[in-house]
């Protein structure tokens, strides 16, 4: 039954689970792309249904871009922050990283070091 409360729990539920899947591993868009298909079948459906009125498809399209678009990108935006946020250490990965995202991690060599952003060819 759409619009009720457990309708929308599942789809904001769904919402998450999609930012945790993109999160993990960039292979998560293959989830993404898996609901958003069968999310644009289930519109499609609902669009072909003549004896609902257009302000019903509407509804879900809006409630859909909500749950399935926005709730993601915030939650992703959010556990990025939170991680660059938190996370301030030099590790074991930190040569993965460019010189001047290193010179910000305690504990590393290059911590607070005084570097040119820009360096003329052929000077070093």
């Amino acid at each position: 039954e759409p619009f009720t409360t457990a309708w929308w729990s599942w789809l904001t539920l769904t919402g998450a689970m999609l930012a945790g899947a993109i999160s993990v591993k960039f292979v998560g868009l293959f989830v993404v792309l898996y609901v958003g298909i069968f999310t644009i079948g289930q519109l499609w459906f609902i669009l072909g249904d003549v004896s609902k009125p257009f302000l019903y498809t509407l509804k879900h399209f809006i409630a859909r871009a909500i749950c399935l678009i926005a709730v993601p990108i915030v939650l992703y935006i959010s556990f990025f922050y939170i991680h660059l946020t938190i996370l301030s250490k030099s590790g074991s990965g930190d040569g993965f990283y460019s010189s001047l995202f290193q010179s910000t991690l305690e504990g590393n060599r290059l911590y607070n070091a005084s570097m040119p952003k820009d360096v003329a060819y052929g000077a070093l």
